[in-house]
């Protein structure tokens, strides 16, 4: 409590941090949008983690906490890439953007061992002693859950007509796509693959022959509402 007290007097005084950055002067690092650590001495973040209160937002301003959400010092969070493939949703987790600027809330992925999400790479998950971190918050992927193989199953878990990547393995999966239709209210689906050496493109819904950053060995798995994809 005696160092939180320290830390609030500091940040009066107007000083600053950057994310996942230790503040010589404050001595602290804001490592998601709401929370923050002190650091060591050798400015490193560590010990207790701090939550900012609800609605509030750990900041680059003198004020700690602000509930000005354009004043977050780690803002990178469930924010589209340019190109509208994916958003990091946590440091090692993502969802695909379908080519809209909005994540979706049941298609995502996890990044492989000790990699992390960049919202600006090809490739979604880096390692992060050579690439920044988009997104701070903590998460936890889920690839250790029963597959979806019935594209029926697959279309009742998006619940919205269209064409959706069926799986992230580049020799087959990667290639197909499941289209979801409604009959009498009822989502069905079925399992198209593309021709030739054509990948399924998630944002375009279309067959291209580039290949796809959701297939790449850098992603451990990709999920629908938490159940893998094959």
């Amino acid at each position: 409590m005696l160092r939180l007290l320290i830390f609030l007097a500091f940040a009066i005084l107007g000083c600053q941090a950057a994310c996942n950055v230790c503040s010589a002067t404050t001595g602290h690092s804001c490592i998601s949008e709401t929370e923050f650590q002190f650091c060591s001495s050798s400015s490193v973040a560590i010990g207790t983690t701090y939550t900012c209160p609800t609605g509030y937002y750990c900041t680059e301003s003198a004020v700690l906490c602000s509930a000005d959400s354009s004043l977050t010092a780690c803002s990178g969070c469930n924010k589209c890439s340019t190109d509208k493939r994916f958003a990091c949703t946590s440091r090692n987790t993502f969802a695909l953007c379908l080519g809209t600027t909005t994540p979706s809330a049941s298609l995502g992925g996890t990044c492989g061992a000790s990699l992390v999400c960049n919202v600006a790479s090809e490739i979604i998950c880096v390692d992060p002693t050579h690439n920044p971190t988009t997104c701070w918050s903590s998460g936890t992927g889920n690839c250790g859950s029963t597959t979806i193989t019935d594209p029926n199953e697959y279309c009742r878990g998006v619940g919205t007509i269209g064409r959706y990547p069926y799986g992230g393995v580049t020799s087959t999966t990667c290639k197909q796509y499941v289209y979801c239709y409604v009959v009498s209210g009822v989502f069905y689906g079925n399992v198209y693959s593309c021709p030739g050496g054509n990948y399924f493109d998630s944002t375009t819904q279309q067959c291209t022959t580039a290949t796809q950053a959701r297939c790449s060995d850098s992603v451990q798995c990709l999920t629908l509402n938490n159940r893998l994809l094959p």
